[in-house]
């Protein structure tokens, strides 16, 4: 199954992934003291296209709520979602000059090296180090993700699920009626985000994605402490294809391999009684 919708999940992931952690550079300070929260919305992206609802380019990931998403989609809404994340890294902002002038810019603080591996990183392409921690601007990490993704979208995303297991696994409330589910009070930083359980007619999970609690607006003038994604599911009956391999101690009509996927396989074959 995961094969069948593995390009589907992969590009909605890299979208996704792009649009929640950008490099932006904002003029106020973050506010340290202030909780953040994580809404989602789930809708079934298959039928939502089909019936032309939705177009993936028509779409631009901001991490405020948008009302019109919310009301195009409702009826595509999918209960029963559940979603686990996990703290990453922490968050701060450094300043740097550029055309004569200071910005300022956001970095990633990872104490512990389990996801940054995952995406293929080393502590040597951090962008600065200090006190044990390692700090990784957003475009690096967009950049690894989008690569480990196409590289191998299955593994990556199994890694990156132990990684949450492992690191003690926080669910958000499964899906509402209307798609959603929101966690507040949430300390700042990089968080990783998997899906962790499904209804039985979605066929493909969504990737593991990164969420940034603030993230800049999208002018890069301000702080979104309260910060909405919209992570898509393929529905539907995954294709499956089928064949026979006919047993060499048998029939003698294949070479013995057990590694060649092609060594024997046809869609048909002819056989006789007492034939494995």
């Amino acid at each position: 199954m995961k094969k069948t919708k593995r390009l589907w999940a992969l590009l909605l992931a890299v979208v996704m992934a792009l649009g929640l952690i950008t490099t932006a550079f904002a003029a106020p300070t973050i506010d340290s003291g202030r909780k953040a929260s994580l809404s989602l919305y789930k809708y079934d992206i298959t039928a939502a296209s089909a019936d032309g609802a939705w177009d993936a380019a028509s779409y631009v990931s901001t991490g405020v709520q948008d009302d019109a998403v919310t009301d195009k989609l409702a009826k595509y809404a999918i209960q029963g979602v559940e979603f686990s994340y996990l703290r990453v890294a922490s968050i701060s902002t450094y300043s740097q000059r550029e055309s004569g002038q200071y910005k300022v810019g956001v970095l990633y603080g990872f104490a512990d090296d389990a996801v940054l591996q995952a995406i293929g990183l080393t502590k040597a392409d951090a962008y600065k180090r200090g006190n044990g921690v390692f700090y990784f601007t957003s475009d690096k990490l967009n950049k690894a993700l989008a690569d480990a993704l196409a590289d191998n979208a299955t593994t990556v995303k199994n890694a990156l699920e132990i990684a949450v297991r492992n690191g003690g696994k926080a669910a958000m409330p499964e899906t509402d009626e209307n798609g959603h589910s929101k966690v507040g009070g949430l300390e700042q930083g990089l968080y990783l985000v998997v899906e962790t359980r499904v209804p039985e007619n979605v066929t493909s999970t969504c990737n593991p994605f990164f969420v940034s609690l603030p993230m800049t607006t999208i002018d890069g003038k301000d702080w979104n402490y309260d910060v909405t994604v919209y992570p898509k599911n393929q529905t539907g009956k995954p294709t499956l294809e089928k064949t026979v391999r006919e047993d060499k101690n048998s029939t003698g009509k294949n070479t013995g391999s057990l590694t060649d996927i092609a060594d024997g396989y046809a869609h048909t074959a002819t056989a006789s009684v007492g034939d494995v």
